[in-house]
């Protein structure tokens, strides 16, 4: 499709406006990025002028905010620990949740449509009302302070089953039954069919879950005691409450914890737009 002059120049201040607009947003965090390699007597200094936007040139103590952190507190433990927990909730929440949405989807079995009527029911239902009978769960079955306590509550989700459900709507049933031919078992095919062939809402349904466990703070606030399993979020709430941490070293915190998140949904954010557009789009 060929684009008339007008059209182009259309498209062009279209363009200027969203990078203007996208600016403003992004303000803020240039500003975090930039003051988190200065001193806290320089983001003081340039507070009211453009050099707050702006970080120091290179020298001996460019880093010094982010060796601080390293050196002296443990939020690289922290960190590591939320990555841990992610990437197993990742691994369990594509399995559980997505047996789940395929049963829905795939299997006729007794009072299948209320079951999902349940599901979507539960969807509207905020964590913090539930979360009173989660921890009590965990602490009869003696589960505080332990990593199996904390991703156990987490593990089914009712959006991400009904996202793997609207995906699986619309796979092809005779790959199924080609499959049988075979002498293919459900659960073989779920695995090395079904799950290759939606690669779209995985990704949606990781990704979304990584972003819940690495801002998650109530829920692990309340299962874990031992300084040796908190995650990122609680970590940097404790560290920033501390008298002697500077406000240097506070905007280096804020930024290890805001870069993951950019740099995840940076990476994926096709994914997500696609996946959440297909689970809109289809019947059933």
């Amino acid at each position: 499709m060929i684009l008339t002059k007008k059209q182009r120049r259309i498209e062009w201040a279209l363009a200027i406006v969203m990078i203007i607009l996208s600016l403003f947003f992004l303000f803020p965090v240039i500003w975090m990025i930039a003051n988190s390699f200065k001193p806290d007597a320089a983001i003081t200094a340039d507070m009211n002028s453009i050099r707050a936007f702006i970080p120091p040139a290179p020298g001996g103590g460019f880093f010094e905010n982010y060796v601080s952190i390293i050196t002296d507190t443990s939020f690289l433990r922290y960190m590591g620990n939320t990555l841990l927990y992610a990437a197993a909730l990742i691994v369990l929440s594509v399995i559980v949740n997505g047996l789940a949405g395929y049963a829905l989807a795939k299997i006729d079995f007794p009072f299948r449509e209320r079951w999902l009527l349940i599901i979507m029911m539960l969807m509207i239902v905020p964590m913090e009302t539930i979360i009173t009978i989660h921890f009590l769960f965990i602490a009869k079955m003696g589960l505080l302070n332990t990593v199996v306590g904390y991703i156990l509550p987490m593990i089914v989700n009712p959006f991400n089953i009904f996202l793997f459900r609207q995906v699986f709507i619309s796979l092809p049933d005779d790959v199924w039954e080609a499959a049988q031919l075979d002498h293919c078992s459900a659960i073989k095919y779920f695995f090395t069919m079904v799950l290759p062939m939606s690669k779209t809402v995985v990704a949606t349904v990781s990704v979304f879950t990584f972003l819940s466990v690495w801002n998650d703070y109530l829920w692990p606030s309340l299962v874990f005691t031992s300084s040796d399993l908190l995650t990122a979020q609680i970590g940097l709430n404790s560290i920033t409450a501390n008298v002697n941490t500077t406000m240097g070293m506070t905007l280096a915190l804020i930024t290890m914890v805001t870069i993951p998140v950019i740099i995840i949904y940076s990476l994926f954010s096709k994914q997500i737009v696609e996946g959440v557009v297909s689970t809109g789009s289809k019947e059933g």
